[in-house]
């Protein structure tokens, strides 16, 4: 019998992180204090839509699009799925991140299904996350595109950089009505 644990990892081309890290530098509109349920996370965030028009932000959503493609067909789910609007690039300076076990549907966001994280940088001092129920660390390897279930399945917790900066790109997928 073959187990899964729904937790899948795809490749994004470099100059698409490349991209979205020029983005989130050159922003000054959308770029806030990172935030949490309980405000464990300490970040700097760059909002952006899924009906931009910026080319960095494009060239990352046909990316994605493939990607979420794989996913949806490898588990045969039958649902349309689409991204939730607001999508986020993150900025983690040396010592900082979400290090506290969290998942990414509740109260607040009870319609996300699927979450995205792509590693928009190569950390090597730790920097990965942490999937304690799955057994599983990824790696902050840049271009890695990692997809897996919302749900309380899937807590996780970011493992911090003592010493190196980190930058992801993360949202999420909806059922579309």
């Amino acid at each position: 019998m073959m187990t899964y644990n729904f937790l899948e990892t795809y490749k994004i081309p470099e100059n698409v992180c490349d991209g979205l890290i020029s983005y989130f530098q050159k922003n000054k509109e959308y770029k806030h204090k990172g935030h949490s349920q309980k405000n464990e996370k300490i970040s700097v965030d760059v909002n952006f839509y899924n009906i931009s028009n910026d080319k960095n932000i494009l060239n990352f959503f046909e990316n994605l699009k493939v990607c979420v493609q794989n996913y949806v067909t490898k588990y045969d789910i039958k649902n349309n799925l689409k991204t939730h609007i607001e999508n986020n690039i993150q900025y983690y300076k040396p010592g900082e991140g979400y290090p506290v076990l969290h998942y990414e549907r509740n109260t607040s966001y009870p319609h996300r299904i699927l979450v995205y994280m792509l590693y928009l940088n190569t950390v090597t001092d730790k920097g990965g996350t942490e999937f304690p129920y799955q057994n599983v660390k990824l790696s902050a390897i840049k271009g890695n595109l990692h997809i897996w279930p919302a749900e309380f399945t899937h807590p996780h917790k970011g493992i911090i950089s003592p010493t190196q900066e980190k930058y992801i790109a993360t949202g999420w997928f909806e059922l579309i009505n």
